[in-house]
């Protein structure tokens, strides 16, 4: 135990000088003291989350400022319909989406899922509301918004139930984009009678199902997956 000549203040073994009076530290029985480490940390250390918040809350802003200033062309200077609900709807689907989870302290991704099913929603039938579309075109878009909802909740639940490897997860993705593109192919000409939206589905199912086959291989096979986690470093 150590203390300041100066100012008896108790000393910390690896100090060079005293905190409190600025007195340099010497010890006649020490030739040199040679230390990286020093008592207090010089630099300001600032918690990831805090740091992930305030971006996301300086995003927030920017985003806010824009809206608003449209909001208020819109109302005073150009008043060619309601413009500025689609880029205010648009902005907060962006917001829900990418911004959002960055205020969370914690990740809850059904939570998430939640907001991010009723966000996208809620873009577009306030965009259909206001464009007055025809009605096929809103139940089409709807039910692909479900099915692509349904296949990420699915995919939620399977993700978390134990570690997956990455070839696991990305077949499994990949088998939920095949039925996705073929029901939504599929609903999309039931609503529209236009069998070109079918045939669309059917041709990404099968890209989807070639890629899909690929990866099984790849999670099956080791030395495909050493291969790939070295080549692309995952």
């Amino acid at each position: 135990m150590s203390y300041c000549v100066n100012c008896g203040v108790e000393l910390d073994s690896s100090a060079k000088k005293c905190a409190l009076c600025s007195t340099p530290v010497i010890n006649p029985n020490i030739v040199s003291v040679e230390s990286d480490s020093t008592p207090f940390s010089e630099t300001l250390q600032i918690p990831k989350s805090v740091k992930k918040r305030f971006i996301a809350f300086v995003i927030s802003v920017t985003m806010l400022i824009p809206n608003i200033v449209m909001f208020f062309l819109n109302v005073f200077f150009i008043r060619s319909g309601f413009w500025s609900v689609y880029v205010l709807a648009a902005s907060l689907l962006i917001w829900v989406l990418f911004v959002f989870p960055a205020f969370t302290k914690k990740t809850h991704p059904y939570l998430l899922w939640g907001f991010d099913t009723l966000a996208a929603a809620g873009f577009f039938y306030t965009v259909f509301r206001l464009h007055g579309t025809q009605i096929w075109i809103l139940k089409s878009i709807l039910c692909v918004t479900a099915l692509v909802s349904l296949s990420v909740l699915l995919l939620i639940i399977w993700s978390r139930r134990k570690n997956r490897h990455w070839t696991a997860v990305t077949v499994l993705v990949l088998l939920e984009s095949t039925v996705v593109s073929f029901l939504s192919g599929l609903l999309v000409t039931l609503f529209s009678q236009n069998h070109s939206f079918l045939v669309v589905g059917i041709v990404i199912a099968c890209c989807t199902f070639v890629l899909m086959c690929f990866f099984i291989y790849c999670n099956k096979s080791r030395n495909v997956r050493a291969w790939l986690n070295k080549a692309f470093f995952i």
